[in-house]
C-alpha cells in the first residue's frame, strides 16, 4: 500500500516537474535573447547592463511567482542562490521564508526571518524580519522590521520599522518608524516616527522627529521636530519645532522657530521667524513715513512679528547742493505698553549715495533708534524718539581721489583708522507716522 502510494507520488512529481521545466528553460531562453538585444543597444552605456539584468530577473521571478502564489509559505534555515530559481530552493523560492539567505547575484524569496546577503540584489515577496545587505538594492513587498543596507537603494512596500542605509535612496511606501540614511534622498509616503538624513532631499507625509538634508526637506503633514536643509524646508501643515535653512523656510502653522534668509508662515501660534525677510500672514506688518536729521524723508516697510521684524527702508535729503539718498535694511522689536502706547528698539544701516544712483565707495549711516508710539486712530500711530548714529566711510574712492562724506550734520566723535576708514558718531532724532 505504501509502495503504491510512493510510486504514485513519484509519478506525480515527475509529471508535474516536466511542464515547469519546459516553461523554465523556455523563459530563460527568451530572457537570454532579450538581454543580448539590450546589451547590443547599450554598448555605449555599459553602466545600464546590471540594471537591465536585474529587471529581467525580477520580471521572470514575479511571473513564476504568480504561478506559485497559491502555495503555502514554508520556513527553512538556509538557502543559497545564484539567480532565482537557480538555488537550493528552486522553484519554491518565493514561497519560502529563510533564516539565513545568500544570493550570490540576485534572489527572489518568500520572506526573511534572520539575515540575507546579496551580491547584487535581494527581493522578498512577503515580510522581512532581521537584516538585508546587498551590493545594489533590497526590496521588501511586505512589512519590514530590522535593518537594510545597500549600495544603491532600499525599498519597503508596507510598514517598516528599524533603519535603512543606502548609497542613493531609501523608499518606504507606507507609515514607518525607520531611521533613513542615504547619499541622495529618502522617501516615506506615510507618517514617519523617526528621522531622515540625506545628501540631497527628504520627503515624508507627517514626521514626529525630523529631517536633515544637503538641499531640501518636504513634509506634507504635521511636523513635530526639526527640519535642517542647505537650501529650503517646506512643511505644509503644523510645525512644532524648528526649521533652519540656507535660503528659505515655509510652514502653514508655526509653533516654534524659523531661521533662514527668507521665511514664510501662514499662521503663527507661538514663536518667531529669524531672517533677512520674514512674512507672517497673521503677524506684524507696518508702513512708515518719517523724518530725521540725516535723511529728511524716509519710507519704511516692516514685516515679521512684534518680537522680531525686518525693515526695508529708503530715504533722501538735500545738503550742501548735493542730493543724498540711501537704501537700508534693519531689524527691530516692539514692546507693548499701557493705553495704546508701544516702544520699539531698532538697528538700521543705510548706504548713502551722493549725487548719483550708486556711490561705489563705502558710505554707511548706521543707527540705533528707540521710539515710542501712540495709537491715534484705527491702524494709525504717531511716533518719535532718539537715535545714535555711527557713520563709516572710505577716505578715498577707487581711483585714489579723496572722498569726504557729507552725511553727518554734526558729530561728537571723529576718527580715521589706518588711513582708510573714517568713523563719525552723533546723536539724533526721528519722528513720523505708522500705518
Amino acid at each position: 500500500m505504501n509502495t503504491s502510494k510512493n510510486q504514485n507520488t513519484d509519478t506525480e512529481l515527475t509529471l508535474g516537474f516536466c511542464p515547469r521545466s519546459l516553461i523554465l528553460f523556455t523563459q530563460f531562453a527568451l530572457i537570454a535573447k532579450r538581454n543580448k538585444e539590450y546589451q547590443s543597444k547599450m554598448k555605449k552605456n555599459n553602466s545600464m547592463k546590471p540594471i537591465i539584468t536585474i529587471i529581467l530577473i525580477l520580471s521572470f521571478a514575479l511571473n513564476l511567482g504568480a504561478q506559485e502564489s497559491s502555495k503555502e509559505i514554508k520556513t527553512r534555515p538556509f538557502q543559497i542562490t545564484f539567480v532565482t530559481p537557480l538555488g537550493t530552493n528552486g522553484l519554491d523560492a518565493w514561497n519560502i521564508t529563510n533564516n539565513f539567505s545568500i544570493n550570490l547575484y540576485a534572489g527572489y524569496n518568500g520572506g526573511l526571518d534572520g539575515v540575507e546577503l546579496s551580491g547584487f540584489g535581494g527581493m522578498l515577496k512577503n515580510n522581512m524580519k532581521g537584516t538585508q545587505i546587498a551590493g545594489f538594492g533590497n526590496i521588501v513587498m511586505g512589512t519590514g522590521n530590522g535593518f537594510q543596507a545597500a549600495g544603491f537603494f532600499n525599498y519597503s512596500h508596507q510598514y517598516f520599522q528599524g533603519a535603512q542605509i543606502a548609497g542613493f535612496a531609501n523608499v518606504i511606501n507606507s507609515d514607518t518608524k525607520a531611521w533613513q540614511f542615504s547619499g541622495f534622498s529618502n522617501v516615506a509616503t506615510g507618517n514617519s516616527d523617526a528621522a531622515q538624513f540625506s545628501g540631497f532631499a527628504n520627503y515624508s507625509k507627517g514626521n514626529s522627529v525630523g529631517q536633515i538634508s544637503g538641499f531640501s526637506n518636504v513634509n506634507s503633514g504635521n511636523l513635530k521636530g526639526f527640519q535642517i536643509a542647505g537650501f529650503s524646508n517646506v512643511n505644509t501643515d503644523s510645525l512644532k519645532g524648528i526649521q533652519i535653512a540656507g535660503f528659505s523656510n515655509y510652514t502653514k502653522t508655526l509653533n516654534g522657530i524659523q531661521i533662514a534668509p527668507f521665511n514664510y508662515v501662514d499662521s503663527l501660534e507661538k514663536g518667531m521667524p529669524f531672517g533677512l525677510f520674514s512674512i507672517v500672514k497673521n503677524g506684524y506688518r507696518a508702513f512708515e513715513i518719517s523724518v530725521s536729521e540725516t535723511l529728511f524723508g524716509t519710507v519704511s516697510f516692516k514685516t515679521g512679528t512684534t518680537k522680531f521684524y525686518n525693515i526695508v527702508s529708503v530715504g533722501a535729503s538735500y545738503k550742501n547742493d548735493q542730493i543724498l539718498w540711501g537704501w537700508g535694511y534693519g531689524i527691530g522689536t516692539m514692546f507693548a505698553m499701557k493705553n495704546d502706547w508701544n516702544m520699539t528698539v531698532e538697528l538700521l544701516s543705510y548706504q548713502i549715495n551722493v549725487d548719483e544712483w550708486f556711490t561705489e565707495v563705502l558710505n554707511l549711516n548706521n543707527k540705533l533708534q528707540i521710539t515710542t508710539s501712540k495709537k491715534v486712530a484705527k491702524n494709525l500711530h504717531v511716533f518719535g524718539g532718539i537715535t545714535w548714529n555711527v557713520n563709516v566711510s572710505d577716505i578715498e574712492d577707487h581711483d585714489g581721489n579723496v572722498f569726504k562724506s557729507t552725511v553727518s550734520p554734526w558729530n561728537v566723535f571723529d576718527k580715521t583708522y589706518n588711513n582708510e576708514t573714517n568713523v563719525k558718531m552723533y546723536p539724533g532724532f526721528t519722528a513720523g507716522i505708522r500705518f
